[in-house]
């Protein structure tokens, strides 16, 4: 079984040979680490992919090339979006959204899905890859590309006081999103993952009324989509967002991710709840744990959560957000070893 057939068998629902691995990995400097070189990106394909292949991992997350971007002042530019970043050591960090009024909403005309510069990395990951890993194609979700171009706070007031100009927005944008998906699933993706934060350590960031007004009816517009053409779809997701799984749940997703701990997104009650319905993503701490160690601390969790939740197949490891700069590449390489070491089904729950 190779870890195409591992993931594959997990979505599924089923307990393939071993428990597989993954993470969303794409800061430089993680990159870099993992390599022992500089200059590896999630845009130089031959290294992204390898990285993959060191840390053992079974599920590579496939970004298509950023939208094109023009600089406006030292340091910050603004992308075709109308969105303001800084550009810190090649990291792009958002400042704020430039549409701001109803005439900018409804003058807006979204990028060419269909421009093929778009999918070259991925375009690439998947000759690389050739059907040996599974490959999840990055498209946003609609909660994040519609209020990044004007700033959330804009976003959630035009909820309460433009609501048909916002919402002509958010379907404007959701019909981008499903040809950037289909277009993908095109190219040879298995599935889509669908990263849309909808929360925050404390709760969602709005209530769950607007999101179920204006959110979930989109999502399950894409996630129909992208099924029809045959994918899976996972969602990334940070935050406490138990208050919005069911809905989540359906609107068709396959899996979740990433279990936020210092959320209070709790695997036990994933399991419990969700088990049956979607895969699991997740849920080893990159906060303390997999920042600081001890290495004894790293192997606990990883036991503790191939105890709790690979039983039965529908549980992928990852840590519960990303590798993120603050952690070691000994202690990322360590936990992927331990996962792999004690993820042979069927499950030792004594290990």
């Amino acid at each position: 079984m190779n870890s195409r057939d591992r993931v594959l068998a997990t979505l599924d629902h089923e307990e393939p040979d071993f428990v597989p691995l993954t993470d969303h990995i794409y800061m430089p400097k993680s990159l870099e680490g993992v390599l022992g070189k500089p200059g590896v990106r999630v845009d130089t394909p031959r290294e992204y992919v390898e990285v993959h292949r060191v840390l053992n991992l079974d599920l590579i997350a496939a970004f298509p090339a950023a939208f094109p971007m023009g600089q406006v002042e030292k340091g910050v530019y603004l992308d075709s979006w109308g969105v303001k970043w800084r550009v810190v050591d090649d990291m792009p960090w958002y400042l704020e959204g430039t549409l701001k009024t109803d005439e900018d909403l409804e003058n807006f005309v979204t990028p060419n899905p269909d421009d093929s510069r778009i999918y070259e990395p991925i375009e690439q990951i998947v000759k690389l890859v050739g059907g040996e890993l599974a490959i999840g194609g990055v498209v946003e979700g609609p909660f994040t590309r519609s209020w990044m171009p004007m700033g959330i706070q804009t976003f959630i007031k035009m909820l309460y006081t433009n609501r048909s100009v916002i919402q002509r927005f958010i379907e404007k944008v959701t019909d981008f999103l499903i040809e950037m998906g289909k277009n993908q699933i095109d190219l040879g993706v298995d599935a889509i993952w669908i990263p849309d934060d909808m929360g925050y350590v404390h709760g969602l960031l709005m209530s769950p009324k607007l999101f179920r007004d204006f959110i979930i009816p989109p999502l399950k517009k894409m996630i129909d989509a992208f099924k029809r053409r045959g994918a899976k779809v996972l969602m990334h997701n940070d935050g406490q967002i138990m208050a919005l799984m069911d809905d989540l749940v359906g609107a068709g997703i396959d899996a979740i991710h990433p279990l936020e701990r210092a959320a209070g997104m709790s695997l036990k009650t994933m399991k419990d709840k969700y088990g049956d319905k979607i895969t699991l993503i997740g849920n080893v701490d990159s906060k303390t744990v997999l920042q600081y160690g001890p290495l004894g601390q790293i192997k606990e969790q990883v036991l503790e959560c191939l105890r709790t939740a690979a039983s039965g197949g529908g549980y992928i490891l990852a840590s519960d957000h990303s590798v993120h700069e603050g952690i070691p590449s000994d202690n990322i390489k360590y936990m992927f070893k331990i996962a792999r070491k004690y993820g042979k089904y069927p499950i030792a729950m004594t290990a």
